[in-house]
């Protein structure tokens, strides 16, 4: 009996792994921009469902409720909204946070920036879900990755009633 064996020679399985090396090295770069602006996309998304959270219980509760910077997740403590943030609603009256009252906590970002458009570490909501802020003004708020391309910033904006919301906008 003559076996013919078939299969791959050499040369066939070195140009089969050239062309998928060169297809990897084409996609793997879009794959990350992808990861990073989900990433971001989730970030922002986490910010502004503490924000809802803190307005609705300052509704449901009829009184006022906090989202702060906190970087060490356990009080109001730091600026760099980057490294975390929690909400509290004031249900004794004090005005002044106990661990009881943490409604939310929310760790650090991995990788990006967060900061606050003007440079407040808090944001009040009334018994009524609108800010305590000046009549006409906003809150606004940009997340960034670090080596952000394209349009990768997230920047979230808190009206004076309270809502919040989110856009997009290029990388510096």
């Amino acid at each position: 009996m003559n076996r013919k064996h078939t299969g791959f020679s050499l040369v066939e399985l070195m140009v089969v792994l050239a062309i998928a090396a060169i297809i990897a090295t084409i996609a793997v770069p879009s794959f990350r921009s992808t990861l990073q602006n989900n990433r971001l996309a989730s970030q922002a998304n986490d910010f502004v469902a503490t924000l809802h959270l803190a307005r609705g219980e300052a509704v449901k509760q009829g009184r006022r409720t906090t989202v702060c910077v906190s970087d060490n997740q356990t009080s109001c403590s730091g600026t760099d909204w980057a490294k975390g943030w929690l909400a509290w609603a004031d249900t004794n009256g004090d005005a002044a946070m106990q661990t009881s009252e943490i409604i939310r906590v929310h760790e650090a970002l991995g990788g990006a920036t967060l900061t606050s458009l003007e440079a407040v570490a808090s944001i009040q909501y009334l018994p009524s879900g609108f800010l305590n802020i000046p009549a006409g003004s906003s809150r606004g708020f940009q997340l960034s990755a670090s080596g952000c391309t394209g349009n990768e910033v997230r920047t979230i904006t808190v009206i004076p009633t309270g809502r919040a919301n989110i856009s997009r906008s290029a990388c510096p």
